[in-house]
């Protein structure tokens, strides 16, 4: 994975601060010059900021004079550990703004802060963080209000076998070179949830047992998406039960620091699918940090991830 341009929005909540510090890290593990980027927002829709009062500007003029002395704080600190530079921008919506500014200078990678996993769900609904997360062409990185830990020492990659999981596992071993960490492939045997099958709940762990078939079956899938040189560092762990919550509860048992997932994409159809679905609620549960890769991206990624996790 080819990280050498980070974009960190901030808005100097303790959700942000929590974001640079992780963004800070990832500079300096993959030797990227971080951007801190602060969008201005007084407005919810199209104002002509060159026809306002003389007395509206002098105030919005203040408020980036004090913006300007936040972030040049913020940057006098950071600079002593990686290369960083920081930007204002105006604009009406700060996720248009973020948007623009990854494609129009070329970001690899964007790190957001989140409230963390109480009041996440009514911050991605709609928000700012739900629109960059579903619309980057580029990887984002969400990190909770509640991060304590800024290493990534164990790297979670939960795998349905669909074509997009060998691009995940791959990006998840270039990580893994990168901070020296070790990946854990989880496969969730999906429960069923729909109430005319309710009866079959209760027995898909027993029938999982009965036919270790399955269990071999996705353990060789799994060893198809790695390359000789992983070995036995990879931990490879199959269970049953509801995908996301057996995927937050198993981060959490292990000390996950970093969970890999996809979405899906730009369409209305994609919205619903993703917001609502496993990957928004493990993002939303999780007790760690969790990259998210849109699908139609993922293809470019894991070519270069492959090359650098020494396949």
């Amino acid at each position: 994975m080819k990280i050498q341009k980070i974009l960190a929005p901030v808005d100097f909540s303790e959700y942000s601060d929590k974001a640079v510090e992780l963004a800070l890290v990832w500079g300096e593990e993959f030797g990227a010059e971080l951007t801190l980027l602060h969008v201005n927002t007084l407005f919810h829709e199209q104002f002509d900021y060159d026809r306002l009062a003389e007395g509206c500007q002098d105030l919005v003029r203040q408020h980036e004079t004090r913006i300007r002395q936040q972030l040049e704080e913020h940057a006098r600190r950071i600079r002593k550990r990686a290369p960083i530079r920081y930007e204002i921008m105006r604009a009406t919506s700060a996720a248009a703004a973020i948007l623009k500014t990854i494609t129009e200078d070329s970001f690899d990678l964007v790190i957001l802060g989140t409230h963390g996993r109480t009041g996440l769900k009514h911050l991605l609904s709609g928000s700012v963080a739900e629109k960059v997360a579903r619309l980057s062409p580029v990887p984002v990185l969400t990190v909770h209000g509640a991060l304590e830990r800024y290493e990534v020492k164990n790297i979670l990659v939960p795998v349905d076998f669909s074509q997009y999981s060998p691009s995940l596992v791959k990006n998840a071993l270039a990580i893994s070179k990168a901070f020296e960490a070790r990946v854990h492939l989880l496969h969730v045997l999906e429960r069923p949830t729909a109430a005319s099958f309710s009866w079959m709940t209760e027995k898909v762990e027993p029938y999982f047992e009965l036919n270790p078939e399955l269990r071999e079956r996705a353990l060789n899938k799994m060893n198809a998406y790695l390359p000789e040189s992983a070995g036995e560092a990879i931990l490879k762990v199959i269970e049953s039960g509801h995908a996301y919550e057996e995927i937050v509860r198993y981060a959490a048992a292990n000390r996950i620091d970093l969970i890999l997932m996809a979405t899906r994409g730009f369409s209305k159809f994609d919205y619903f699918w993703l917001w609502g679905s496993t990957t928004e609620r493990v993002v939303r549960l999780a007790p760690c940090s969790v990259l998210t890769e849109r699908e139609a991206d993922m293809a470019h990624l894991s070519e270069l991830a492959y090359e650098e996790a020494g396949a």
